[in-house]
């Protein structure tokens, strides 16, 4: 007899069908399920291992324990089965329907389930622990050890929505565009796994490993993410509006352009966390005052308003290559923020947080920087010009607006290749800053404080510089 294995409970021998009688009573349930007379199937403990059997209807049959290892199983039908333990490892089962079946401890590693339906089937740890008899009852254990097993499961656009998964090992499993809506999934193992644009809204994942996962695109609006193991998973573009992360561990993880409306990370571990977040992140009156300015800027002021956002925390959000000119950042809290090839001409960022804020390519001429604080930041081919100042006809005056950073804090700034042609800079901080082929033409470093600063290939052409200063 093929033994399935879930459990460390001894099992007492149980007779072995022959092929025959399995299809008398698989025939046998076909009527029972049609109403056609017949008789419930009860293949308890059966080995029916690598049977051809796709497209077979077992709705309510009573599989603990059967051998299904290797079988195609193709378009089966398992709806409301008991499947307690079985043993399903390396089967077909793809496009089989599992609605509402008990699938506690089963095994189903390496088993083939793209499009399966698992809707509101249970699926958490349960155990064999003995049979006394044939036709006898069999006592069970329903935690602890005997976890199901989908181990590296292609489960590819699988309906899983409200499945009980708590304890299930899901490691390594495909469960790519999977509806997950409203599952436990709470202390699963899933490290590693693949939910790319899974649905996981309203699903409980409290103490559940998804160290590594790939979980770009997911829904998870409403998720419980409670001391969740999350270290280094990939949760670009996800949406977690209104999810609970208490104590999860989000190091190293990567949260570029995630929607965190109502998200309150402060009692998660973020050590590392990589966090540009999308604009739809923000308060609703935020994105509107963004919107406006948007238009502002597109219709050279004919429409919109322009943006005042001063004070507002605006940290980790992802602004690149938007035109935010003419707009107010003062004191805004924008660590981490990208601005990547934004246009933020004449821009107001007096006294900002602005540490390890993303400039890379962005126009930032006349743009008022003074007094924020850019350590670390990015200003990597950056260009801070003066602006040529106009009447009110458009014509030039002969004065110009220079970029003001003058007392700004540059500390390992990185301003490779930045153009700072007139920038005032006096009073600026850029210890140990990196200035490496920038052009700073015409700029005022006269107080600015150098120590460790980097100017190799720096053009300093009529810079006025600290009388100490060393090249």
């Amino acid at each position: 007899m093929s033994d399935s294995g879930q459990g460390t409970g001894k099992r007492l021998p149980r007779h072995q069908k022959s092929v025959a009688e399995i299809q008398q009573i698989i025939e046998q349930h076909r009527l029972f399920v049609a109403r056609k007379g017949g008789m419930r199937a009860d293949l308890t403990m059966q080995s029916l291992a690598g049977a051809k059997l796709p497209g077979v209807n077992l709705t309510g049959a009573k599989l603990t324990a059967a051998n299904f290892e290797g079988a195609d199983l193709r378009g089966a039908i398992f709806d409301g089965a008991d499947l307690f333990t079985a043993n399903m490892t390396a089967a077909d089962l793809t496009g089989a329907s599992f609605v509402d079946a008990d699938m506690r401890g089963i095994c189903m590693r390496g088993a083939r389930m793209r499009r399966v339906k698992l809707s509101r089937a249970d699926m958490r740890a349960g155990t064999l622990l003995s049979a006394s008899s044939v036709g006898a009852g069999l006592a069970v254990r329903g935690s602890g050890s005997g976890a199901s097993d989908l181990t590296n499961v292609d489960l590819k656009d699988a309906d899983l929505s409200k499945a009980a998964l708590s304890n299930a090992k899901l490691a390594g499993t495909d469960l790519s565009n999977v509806d997950l809506t409203g599952a436990e999934l709470s202390r699963a193992q899933m490290a590693g796994s693949k939910l790319t644009s899974a649905r996981l809204d309203r699903c409980n994942l409290t103490r559940t490993d998804l160290s590594g996962a790939d979980l770009s695109g997911a829904a998870l609006v409403g998720a419980t993410l409670v001391d969740a193991e999350l270290a280094n998973a990939d949760m670009s573009n996800a949406d977690l509006r209104s999810a609970k992360v208490q104590g999860a561990n989000l190091h190293g993880a990567d949260l570029t352009g995630a929607v965190t409306t109502g998200v309150d990370f402060t009692f998660a571990t973020m050590s590392k966390t990589r966090m540009q977040l999308s604009v739809k992140s923000l308060a609703p009156k935020i994105q509107g005052i963004i919107e406006q300015h948007l238009l502002w800027a597109d219709s050279h002021g004919r429409r919109g308003m322009q943006a005042n956002l001063a004070g507002q925390d605006l940290q980790n959000i992802d602004f690149s290559g938007a035109d935010f000119s003419g707009a107010n950042f003062m004191r805004c809290n924008l660590s981490g923020a990208n601005f990547t090839k934004c246009a933020l001409v004449m821009t107001r960022f007096e006294g900002a947080n602005l540490f390890r804020t993303e400039f890379t390519g962005a126009n930032l001429d006349g743009a008022m920087l003074n007094r924020a604080d850019l350590t670390e930041t990015n200003l990597r081919d950056a260009r801070l010009q003066p602006v040529d100042i106009k009447n009110k006809d458009g014509q030039s005056t002969g004065r110009s607006w220079p970029a003001n950073l003058s007392d700004a804090k540059l500390v390992r700034a990185r301003m490779n290749g930045t153009i700072l042609r007139g920038a005032n800079l006096s009073g600026a901080d850029l210890t140990d800053a990196d200035l490496t082929g920038a052009i700073l033409r015409g700029a005022n470093l006269e107080t600015a404080r150098l120590d460790g600063a980097e100017f190799f290939d720096t053009d300093l052409t009529d810079v006025r510089l600290p009388p100490d200063f060393r090249r």
